[in-house]
């Protein structure tokens, strides 16, 4: 329990506070940043995981792979009052990766 509050605690502080507005806003246009993101966020969440003694091999792989195709595909959809709730699709999914990880 504690590993996975680690890793949800890292996701949390990176994927909303340490992402900055720069590279939220610009990710879906510029496959570079989307690239730098999801693997700076997979890194420091294999950091967590070293860090406990969990990581594997797969494990920063995974993460950087789903966490890109996750958010480059919430990114390219157009911000409207009509796609607000993605991020509710976008959130269960990296909840999913981090729960694969930590059991």
């Amino acid at each position: 329990m504690v590993l996975f509050a680690g890793v949800l605690l890292a996701h949390l502080l990176y994927d909303f506070h340490w992402q900055g507005p720069f590279i939220a806003d610009n990710k879906g246009q510029r496959p570079f940043l989307l690239v730098v993101h999801a693997l700076t966020w997979a890194l420091l969440v294999g950091a967590v995981l070293w860090w406990f003694g969990a990581l594997a091999w797969w494990h920063v792989p995974f993460l950087f792979v789903t966490h890109a195709l996750t958010d480059g595909w919430k990114a390219r959809r157009a911000r409207t009052p009509e796609t607000w709730n993605l991020i509710y699709v976008d959130q269960g999914i990296h909840l999913a990766t981090l729960i694969a990880v930590a059991l």
